[in-house]
Parts: structure tokens; sequence; C-alpha cells
């Protein structure tokens, strides 16, 4: 556990862990020198937990403290707003037994407010990299376990480290050196409330630099993903959908706009990138869109249409045609009647400072594409366990493979089970 100022719930988070069954458990508590009376409730456990009260420059200094602390065979968290259901750290060690070769089990979580009290639920589904990469999949801490030699093996004490986003850069390392296996069942209790730490700004900032800066490590050349810089885009551009949405839905525009900006930084680092030929950016859909109607409409255009709407003649027809559309934001078929009434009458949205603007995510076929090049990624490593599980993900989402029942098959844990006993 790392926690600062938890004091409102840190009580009942750490009863829960020293309430489990399987009690041969040493608990590292790591408190960033807390003001609010966490110390004082921490201390009143005496010898139970191990504590240790020092300032740091944020949540993940702490994780890492904590972690490097660590001896114990296995390890698990609970930070000070969450709770281990009783028999979660008995079932994860006979998990961790029964399977020698698992570096890290995740499993599902109950959604609680900060009080405790159930407000949802979270199955998580098997760990999937590229999932996890543009943020449709993310594995609760409080529901996962770790295996200290796993830990050991991807350099937990003995590599550098981005001191940033250490969560992030645990669970790529793991998925790309280890593996990780899915236990269905609740193992711990989430707590979602505008106090925790991934509404907090300057956590979440910190944070989100840090996972900027080693998707681009992991997509550079002789890297995991070796010289991807589409997969690095698409990867940034999830992030941006996923932790922008997030801080609007909690009313933090602000951070929104302060997060995507971090993530533009990022994209500008790099040159441009192409999907089917077409540059993938914040206007890629509106890109598609207007090249389709250049295509079908724009080029059959006699010159005096195009004198009459103020386009150019000759080369540099097309891209000003294109550019016009993007600026209105065309989505359409290509068709002259549309095409016509958005050059004529469209109006370009007025410009919001701050404006944060996604392209669509991938659909099924592109994800099929990109669980491929992990699948490949992960045979140039020769990790075929891991690279066969890519490619039964990547039949699914390609449809080659659709679970039997109508009802299922936008279900990811179902498909994914279907599809592990049948695809070979």
């Amino acid at each position: 556990m790392f926690v600062r100022n938890g004091a409102p719930s840190i009580r009942r988070a750490v009863d829960s862990v020293l309430a489990q069954t399987h009690s041969n458990i040493e608990f590292i508590v790591q408190d960033a020198a807390s003001t609010d009376g966490t110390l004082e409730i921490l201390r009143s456990y005496g010898d139970r937990i191990k504590l240790v009260s020092e300032p740091d420059n944020g949540a993940h200094e702490g994780l890492w403290r904590g972690l490097t602390r660590c001896t114990g065979e296995f390890v698990g968290s609970c930070l000070s707003d969450e709770e281990l259901v009783p028999d979660a750290v008995e079932r994860a060690v006979g998990v961790f037994q029964a399977e020698p070769d698992i570096g890290a089990i995740t499993g599902d979580a109950l959604i609680t407010d900060i009080d405790g009290k159930t407000t949802g639920s979270w199955t998580s589904g098997p760990f999937n990299l590229v999932d996890y990469l543009t943020v449709d999949y993310s594995p609760y801490f409080v529901s996962s376990f770790f295996r200290q030699t796993a830990l050991q093996e991807i350099g937990l004490k003995s590599e550098a480290w981005g001191p940033l986003s250490i969560e992030f850069e645990l669970w790529c390392r793991l998925a790309t050196r280890s593996r990780i296996k899915y236990v269905p069942g609740v193992f711990g209790k989430y707590a979602s409330h505008t106090g925790q730490l991934s509404n907090t700004s300057r956590d979440v900032l910190i944070h989100v630099r840090g996972r900027m800066a080693y998707i681009e490590a992991l997509c550079a050349p002789g890297a995991f993903f070796d010289d991807k810089p589409l997969l690095r885009n698409l990867f940034i551009w999830g992030h941006a959908r996923a932790f922008c949405n997030h801080a609007m839905l909690f009313g933090k525009a602000e951070m929104a706009r302060d997060e995507y900006a971090i993530m533009m930084e990022a994209l500008a680092r790099h040159p441009p990138v192409f999907l089917d030929d077409v540059q993938y950016d914040a206007d890629y859909q509106y890109r598609r869109a207007a090249l389709d109607a250049w295509k079908w409409t724009g080029k059959a255009l006699p010159g005096v249409i195009r004198k009459a709407l103020g386009l150019p003649t000759g080369d540099a027809a097309q891209p000003a045609f294109v550019e016009r559309l993007i600026e209105r934001r065309y989505i359409g078929k290509g068709y002259w009647p549309t095409v016509l009434q958005t050059l004529l009458f469209g109006r370009k949205p007025p410009a919001i400072a701050g404006e944060i603007r996604t392209p669509p995510p991938p659909d099924r076929q592109l994800k099929a594409r990109l669980y491929a090049e992990m699948a490949l990624s992960y045979e140039a490593k020769n990790r075929i366990p891991q690279a066969l599980e890519s490619w039964r993900f990547a039949a699914i989402a390609a449809g080659v493979h659709e679970p039997a029942d109508e009802n299922l098959r936008a279900d990811r844990k179902q498909g994914w089970a279907d599809a592990s006993s049948s695809v070979q």
C-alpha cells in the first residue's frame, strides 16, 4: 500500500488485508508523510504492518518505493480507498503454485464509492497488450498479483525504469517478457470518486508524460514493436480518447486539455504516419471522406464550377478541394449533392481554445491488424504461447471465429474462451 492523506478510508483498506484467509502476509505500507491523521491510524496497527513514512514526488514514486521493499514470493496491492475480498490472496497464491510459468494474474473487481458502497462491477477478461496500449482494456491493480521472480526478471531492481509511470511500465514489461493469466472472479474493490489518484491533476499529468515516453520507446527501432510508427500513433490516440474523456466525465476540462497537449507534443516529435495511404491524425475521418469525395465527385467537376467554388485549377485543385472539406468537417459518401452543399453552405465549426479532437477508434479489421503485429512481435522474441494468444485475438477481431451464441458475440471474454478452445 502506498498512501498520502487517506484517513477517511484507510482503516477499512488495512483491515481487509489483515483479515485475509491466507495469513502468511508481509504488509508493506509506504506513506508519503501524510498530515491528515493517516499516519496515526497506521501506527495503531503496530508491527502487523511494515510502515515507512517519508516525503515523495508523487504516487509513482510511492508505488516504486513500496514495490522495491516487498520481499514476499508474490506481490499484490491495496490502496487506502480499496479493499481485498477475504480470500483474494489465498486464491492468487493457489493459482501461482499450480502454474509456475505464470508471471502475473489479473481478475475481476467490484466498483465502490469513497465509503466502500458498491456502485458497479468490472469483468476483466484476458490481458492483451494492444488493448492495454490503446486503453480499451485496463486491469485493476487491486485485483492483480505478481510473482516476485517475474518482477525481478523484468528488471525491477536491476534495470533503469522511467520514473513517471511505474504501473504502466510494469504491465508492459510483464506482457512482453512473461505470461499474464486472467482468473475469473472478484479479488478486490476499486474505488471510483472525484478524489482518487486518477482524478488528481498533478499525478495524472506526470503519469501521462511517462506513458507517452514509454510508448515511444516501445515502438522504436529494436524495441518490442520494432520501428512501428503507426502503432505508436494509434496507441497515443487511444490514450487521448480514454484519458480526456475520463477527465471530462469528472468535470475536469482543464485537466483534459492539459493531457491532450502532452499527447500532441508526443505526436509532434515524429513525422506524420499513414493508415491505408491516408494521414492518420485528428482529421483522419474527414480526410478519408474528403479523398473519397474527390475520387467520385471533385475531379469530375467542370472548370467553371471549380472557379465558381473558388477552387484552383490544375494540380492544385485536389489538395484545395480536400482541405476545404476537412475544414468543414465533411463526413459523407462522396456524392455530388452533399459535396456541393458542404462546399457552398457548410461552415467550419468555431475554433475552441484547447479543442480536443481525435480520430475514431480502430474498427475490428484494424484491431485484427494490430493483434497480428503483436503476434509477429512475440514470434520475433520466440514467445510462442503469447504469439498464439495474439493470433486468436486477431481471429476473433477479423470475424474468422465468432462465439456460437449471437448474444455473446460482443462479450470479449466469452469470445476469447470460445476461440481459445477451437481456433488453431
